[in-house]
This record gives structure tokens, C-alpha cells and sequence, in this order.
């Protein structure tokens, strides 16, 4: 009998002692669900939109910038889908050519935008004229106008060009597209883009890359054009204002340039 009366006492101990751990988990979680759920509530309560900045824009407005990105006031800062944001924006308006989304605390958007400041204007199959930049997107219809530098390429047309889409080239004048966006954006960001006014891509082998009635730059193909960018740069450095002529940089890779005054 005592030995029953000493195993009854053990086996209640131990069920005491099980509840108590069961009750002591219980609480844990019950404390652990009640600090979520303040988390969650203060992130709904404090983190919402209440700024949407727009910088670098120039040719479209804020408003329309904000209009298309699909962000709110009063949508949570800390879950906006950024990726979302940029498509929109990018999807929506043909100049932009970057598009960047930052989260700034405790209540701000900024989208951060680069548009396009220059164009080539092409011809499409059906004589109409386009807009596209040099990264070979469609900005839209010349009725349209454009408010930055206009380059006119040559050497070939495009097909249903559409603003907002990738430009496609008439069948066999793809390459020669390729060669002139690539004259267009080697000539982005330098002093040069200022004189050009005409890329001429007829034949690919043999880039001509006019600057009003000033100079006519022979680059041959657009192989290693970045270096024969740079040369011409350094030609033109050494020409006085009134000169004018042919620039021939076709055989720049073996050091040799020419330049050919006009009479």
C-alpha cells in the first residue's frame, strides 16, 4: 500500500507538471501571436503613403507620372511593389527610357525617372516618320513633335512602329538599324551628339555620320566605334571653327585619319 500511495503521488506529479508546461507554451505563443500582431498593426497604422515624389521628369508632368505608376497615398509603404511601379511607368509613357523606385521613411515614394532627350527620326514603310531612341524604342509618330534633338536616320524603315514598342526594321535592314542606334548611342552623352543632324546607315560597312553643312564623318562599320568616337573627338579639337570637310575615321583601328577640306 505505501508503495501504491508513493506511485499515485508520482504520477499526479508528473501530470502537474505537464500542464504546467502545456500552459507555459500556451502562454508563450498567446504572448508571441499578440507582439505579431502589434507589429502588423502598427505597420498598417504608421507606415502609409503619404508622399509620391517624382524627379528627373521633363517632358511629362508629376501628375502623369503618379497617374500611371498605380501607387497611392495611403497605400502601405512597406509592401508597394516596386517592380509593379516600374512597369507601369515604363509601359505607360514612351519617353522614359530608366525608370528607378525608392521607399523613403516614414512615408515617401520617389520614382526616379531618365527620359529621352534625343531621337532619330526614321522613316516607316509607309512613308509616315517616327521617333525612336537610341536604345531602338518607338517614342511616337513625328505629328507628334519632340521637344529635344532630333537625328534623321537613314538606311532603312520600320514596320507598324507603335509608341511604347520595340522598333522593327523592313525585312533585310535590320543590321543596318543596329549599326545607326549604335552610332546614336555611342554619340549620347558627348559634345558630338550637339553637331550631328543626319547617321546614315545605308550601306553598314560604310557609316557616314553628317553634322549639318559643317563635316561629313566616315566611320566604315561600327566595329570598335567606340575608340573611333574618341578620335574624332580629338580631330575636331584640332580644327579651327571655319574649317569644313570629310573626316575619314574608316581606317582608325590602324591609326590612320584623315581629314579631306572642302573647296
Amino acid at each position: 500500500m505505501p508503495n501504491q500511495r508513493k506511485r499515485s503521488r508520482q504520477n499526479t506529479g508528473r501530470r502537474s507538471a505537464a500542464v504546467q508546461s502545456h500552459g507555459g507554451v500556451v502562454g508563450k505563443l498567446i504572448v508571441m501571436l499578440a507582439v505579431v500582431a502589434a507589429v502588423v498593426l502598427g505597420v498598417a497604422i504608421f507606415f502609409r503613403v503619404n508622399q509620391i515624389q517624382v524627379q528627373g521628369n521633363r517632358i511629362y508632368s508629376q501628375e502623369q507620372v503618379i497617374d500611371v505608376s498605380g501607387v497611392e497615398t495611403g497605400d502601405n509603404l512597406l509592401t508597394v511593389n516596386k517592380a509593379a511601379i516600374v512597369g507601369n511607368v515604363y509601359a505607360n509613357l514612351p519617353y522614359i527610357r530608366k525608370v528607378s523606385v525608392g521607399r523613403v521613411l516614414p512615408d515617401a515614394i520617389v520614382i526616379k525617372v531618365e527620359e529621352s532627350e534625343i531621337a532619330g527620326l526614321v522613316k516607316s514603310d509607309t512613308g509616315a516618320s517616327w521617333y525612336i531612341n537610341a536604345q531602338g524604342r518607338v517614342l511616337g509618330s513625328s505629328v507628334d513633335g519632340f521637344n529635344g534633338q532630333i537625328v534623321e536616320l537613314t538606311g532603312f524603315t520600320l514596320v507598324a512602329p507603335a509608341a511604347g514598342k520595340d522598333a522593327v526594321a523592313s525585312e533585310g535592314m535590320q543590321t543596318n538599324m543596329e549599326a545607326a542606334l549604335n552610332v546614336l548611342s555611342c554619340l549620347e552623352g558627348t559634345g558630338l551628339i550637339e553637331l550631328t543632324t543626319a547617321i546614315d546607315a545605308e550601306k553598314g560597312f560604310d557609316l557616314v555620320i553628317k553634322c549639318s553643312d559643317r563635316y561629313e564623318i566616315r566611320l566604315g562599320s561600327d566595329e570598335q566605334l567606340d575608340y573611333k568616337i574618341w578620335c574624332l573627338q580629338e580631330v575636331l579639337e584640332r580644327l579651327s571653327d571655319h574649317q569644313t570637310g570629310v573626316i575619314d575615321l574608316s581606317m582608325a583601328s590602324e591609326q590612320s585619319v584623315r581629314f579631306i577640306p572642302w573647296e
